[in-house]
């Protein structure tokens, strides 16, 4: 159990890293739209030359090999929760490499947020998947 929810900690990096990329990456390509086929086909190729746009992509690829280890040897029901500090980790990174103000509502939900993910693996570690 212990290397499967290293695999998951690997998983929430990676998704979180995957999305500052994405961010960074659509910062230096600008906004887009989708007005037309034509706009929606330059947006992606576009996308497909950016460098930091396609390492977010492999973040992601990677991380759902990690997810899909870590479903065959948790059950979902606890699994899932823990997954949830992406919903932590992605807000914290905007604000420390992305230099985001977050509002003290903001910092309060990343704190329960949190405090649930540990929640949930205090009652539930003991449980055989």
């Amino acid at each position: 159990m212990e290397w499967a929810i290293l695999f998951i900690i690997g998983c929430v990096i990676l998704g979180a890293s995957g999305e500052i990329l994405f961010k960074v990456g659509v910062g230096k390509l600008g906004e887009f739209n989708l007005g037309s086929a034509g706009e929606v086909l330059s947006n992606l190729v576009r996308m497909a030359g950016s460098p930091l746009i396609l390492a977010g992509f492999l973040c992601y690829g990677v991380a759902a090999v990690l997810w899909i280890y870590a479903l065959s040897r948790l059950d979902l029901s606890f699994a899932y929760p823990m997954y949830a500090l992406m919903y932590a980790i992605i807000p914290l990174a905007a604000y420390f490499i992305l230099k985001e103000q977050i509002p003290t509502g903001r910092w309060v939900g990343i704190l329960l947020i949190i405090l649930g993910v540990y929640i949930v693996f205090q009652f539930g570690r003991n449980v055989p998947a």
